[in-house]
């Protein structure tokens, strides 16, 4: 798991953080696997009285195709994707049938936005305009005692960018 945050002294002591990018790996969802999941929380901050907000927050999910159940790739064979509503659309040829894959739901809100199509994978990306989480006292003071933490370890108020790995 990868975590990156931009930080600085005046936001954080105003429960503010610009973005948060959360990267995983080997991510199991639902049926499916997923090689790489990102969520980009832009203009983080906690409202009263413990709620965490985000908005906007976007999600981008890398999936193998080998990886869909239920679909046997042809290596001879192009595969072709796209995605209707919150279904995934894939032909082996023009000339076949498409199968249609039930997309697993996403969470928090967030609707799937569009597919992008590689040799061996795709890329679902979707977004939602807002996240709220009620966070507990406790959940809350969490939060806050590991922002100032990576905090404590940056240089000056104005370091952006601060990258923490394997948390």
């Amino acid at each position: 798991m990868g975590l990156d945050a931009r930080l600085g002294a005046l936001g954080l002591a105003l429960g503010q953080v610009d973005d948060v990018r959360i990267e995983l790996e080997d991510v199991r969802w639902s049926r499916w696997r997923a090689r790489r999941a990102t969520v980009v929380c832009r203009d983080v901050h906690v409202n009263p009285p413990a709620v965490l907000v985000s908005s906007p927050v976007e999600f981008r999910v890398e999936v193998d195709f080998a990886d869909i159940p239920e679909l046997q790739p042809v290596s001879w064979f192009p595969l072709t994707v796209q995605l209707v509503g919150s279904e995934l659309h894939v032909r082996l040829h023009k000339w076949l049938p498409a199968r249609v894959f039930a997309v697993p739901e996403l969470p928090r809100g967030i609707q799937l936005t569009g597919v992008e199509q590689l040799d061996d994978h795709f890329v679902l990306t979707g977004a939602a305009p807002v996240l709220r989480e009620r966070l507990t006292l406790g959940q809350l003071a969490d939060v806050l005692r590991r922002l100032a933490s990576i905090q404590s370890r940056t240089r000056s108020d104005t370091t952006s960018g601060i990258s923490i790995w394997g948390t």
